[in-house]
């Protein structure tokens, strides 16, 4: 787009060093000077000369212009204080070249009345970038590739007023508040062997040495035996070398098409392993051969992607295992009591088939990580986890469930962590989550929730991050998310259908960001936000036309505002004035061809905030953008 926007106006011509009314000294596309030959004259059109490069010195002999036209040349740079002598200049272009920066070229160019920079890479107009030029000044900018202007672009880069210092030192104190990673969803997932069994205490058993290998014998893809293998010795025909990963204390059966297994297949009783990696072989059954023998120390197996049909009780017996993987296998049926014979903390049952969560209530209460997504379960029945008092992290992703009734998690004491994301739920009963006093982290987006009841989230009173992005809610009143916890530090409420906000709509929290991303919202009435401590709102992808300076009233620690991707056309003045906290305000990707006079006054001008202006359709920006005029 660039490119075609700045097509030359003017084509390249065969040098005259003789032009109209002045000399040139123009030697290899450097222009090193200037001269009037008769008489003084006020307008030098140097444009389409191919100049490359100008000696700072150039126009030393030349100080009546007022006018002078650079354009449509190969400039990549200039020298600082390039045109300070040229105190009477009014129209300056420098379109059309390879500009990068504009550091410290205007200073004494108070008079000038144009300043024509369009087409240039500039991507940042930096602080002090635009030192010296007035309110009077109209700065072109059609077809630039602009990401960022300073507030600061217009002040002197050199001095720094006790104010902006002592907001610096401020900023330096200030800890930085961010939304925590949205990939908590998928953390414990898809975590190795080694950080899933860090917090486990290492064996006394003597460590593994170095280089240290194992015989593993599958006849017809029955696992016979595995052993260590003593130096210098050889494997049998149809037996394997499998080496250890001394590191992780694991080995690894990955991918060998075993079947089954023998009894007493396990000869690794003296090796301080932890985990063992079965996944991806042709295991149709957990059989007592498979897991019952198994040592103290062996505290993880991975079944994951195996063929595992049902999990039957009377089968498993090992008070030793802590952590069992069987993700992506065919599971539709758990029977209860399967596990009762374990102290398992952890266990993936996501990826598989099944239908209901009956056999719930019935799993060992040792456990901390419940993983459940991606099955096919359509409802939760009452008491399902009230013998879970130990559960932290539950993950019901990707199922189908359609309602939450009161109570539904009565038990789960300890719980900091729900997921609930991509499934069906349009029904959210008042007290569903009132028995979670440790929950911190509730994920409901990508769901069809139209509304939720007064209340859904008031005894959570330890919520601080709460995700309800991608539902169907339409319209935000002030009883919506009146009775949100105090403790809340996050709230996302972005792809919904939300068209509209009442006064009052936010009070107190979300403490820190709210968003509000890809809804339907045109105009934010005066007072919907009484937001003392938020520091990130995200309004961007709405319908908004302008910033109006009532809207962001309540909001005194504001310190980001997005409002890219909207139908922003014109910044009145006193749009910003409440706006004053910022430090950064993002408007890109809007249709705002002119930044006037006082449009962005109120913003504050000291070091480090920026204005985000990225995929514009700027074509003019005043001198007196940032002032009070």
């Amino acid at each position: 787009m660039f490119l075609l926007l700045c097509l030359p106006l003017v084509l390249a011509t065969p040098l005259n060093p003789t032009l109209e009314g002045y000399n040139l000294e123009l030697v290899d596309g450097i222009l090193k000077d200037v001269q009037f030959r008769d008489k003084l004259i006020d307008e030098l059109d140097l444009s389409g000369l191919g100049i490359l490069r100008l000696e700072k010195n150039a126009f030393d002999n030349v100080p009546s212009l007022k006018s002078l036209n650079l354009a449509n040349n190969s400039l990549e740079s200039l020298p600082q204080f390039m045109f300070s002598n040229l105190t009477n200049l009014e129209y300056l272009s420098l379109a059309q070249n390879n500009l990068t920066s504009l550091e410290n070229l205007f200073i004494r160019l108070e008079k000038l009345q144009v300043l024509n920079i369009s087409c240039n890479p500039i991507i940042h107009l930096r602080r002090g970038h635009l030192f010296g030029l007035t309110k009077s000044t109209s700065i072109l900018t059609e077809g630039n590739v602009l990401w960022s202007i300073s507030t600061g672009t217009f002040t002197n880069s050199f001095l720094k007023d006790d104010e902006e210092l002592k907001y610096l030192e401020k900023v330096k104190a200030e800890e930085y508040i961010e939304q925590p990673n949205d990939g908590i969803e998928k953390e414990i997932e898809k975590a190795t062997d080694s950080n899933v069994l860090k917090d486990f205490a290492p064996s006394t058993k003597s460590s593994i040495k170095k280089g240290q290998k194992l015989k593993l014998c599958i006849p017809n893809n029955i696992l016979l035996s595995i052993e260590p293998l003593e130096d210098n010795k050889q494997v049998a025909n149809g037996c394997l070398e499998i080496p250890v990963n001394e590191k992780e204390r694991s080995v690894s059966l990955r991918g060998l098409g075993i079947k089954g297994f023998h009894e007493k297949w396990y000869q690794l009783q003296y090796l301080p392993l932890v985990s063992l990696d079965l996944a991806n072989n042709e295991i149709t059954e957990i059989t007592k051969e498979l897991l019952n023998d198994l040592p103290e120390d062996l505290i993880y197996v991975n079944l994951m992607g195996n063929r595992i049909r049902g999990i039957w009780n009377q089968v498993i017996e090992n008070k030793y295992l802590k952590i069992l993987n069987l993700r992506n296998n065919l599971i539709d049926k758990v029977e209860d009591d399967a596990f009762a014979k374990t102290n398992l903390t952890t266990l993936f049952l996501n990826g598989n088939q099944l239908e209901n969560l009956s056999f719930a209530s019935s799993l060992p209460d040792t456990l901390t990580e419940l993983i459940l997504a991606a099955n096919q379960i359509s409802a939760i029945p009452d008491a399902a986890f009230s013998n879970l008092p130990r559960l932290v992290y539950l993950n019901l992703a990707n199922n189908k469930i359609k309602k939450l009734q009161n109570n539904v998690f009565k038990g789960l004491d300890s719980l900091q962590v729900l997921i609930i994301t991509k499934n069906s739920l349009t029904d959210i009963e008042r007290q569903a989550f009132s028995d979670l006093k440790q929950l911190t982290t509730l994920y409901l987006h990508r769901n069809s929730l139209a509304e939720l009841e007064k209340g859904t989230f008031s005894e959570l009173e330890s919520l601080k991050d709460l995700n309800l992005a991608w539902n169907k809610l339409g319209k935000i009143t002030a009883d919506t998310f009146a009775d949100l916890p105090q403790t809340l530090d996050f709230l996302h409420i972005d792809f919904n259908e939300i068209n509209s906000l009442e006064t009052a709509s936010f009070v107190n929290v979300p403490r820190f960001t709210l968003s509000l991303t890809g809804n339907k919202i045109s105009s934010i009435p005066k007072g919907t936000f009484d937001l003392p401590t938020l520091r990130d709102l995200h309004l961007s992808n709405n319908t908004l036309t302008t910033i109006d300076g009532d809207s962001y009233e309540g909001l005194p620690q504001l310190k980001r505002l997005w409002l890219n991707e909207n139908q922003i056309n014109e910044i009145p003045k006193g749009s910003c004035k409440n706006l004053g906290s910022l430090s950064i305000l993002d408007i890109s990707k809007n249709p705002l061809q002119t930044l006037q006079n006082g449009a962005l006054y109120g913003l504050s001008l000291v070091r480090g905030n920026f204005l985000y202006i990225y995929n514009n359709q700027l074509k003019e920006l005043q001198g007196g953008v940032f002032e009070d005029i």
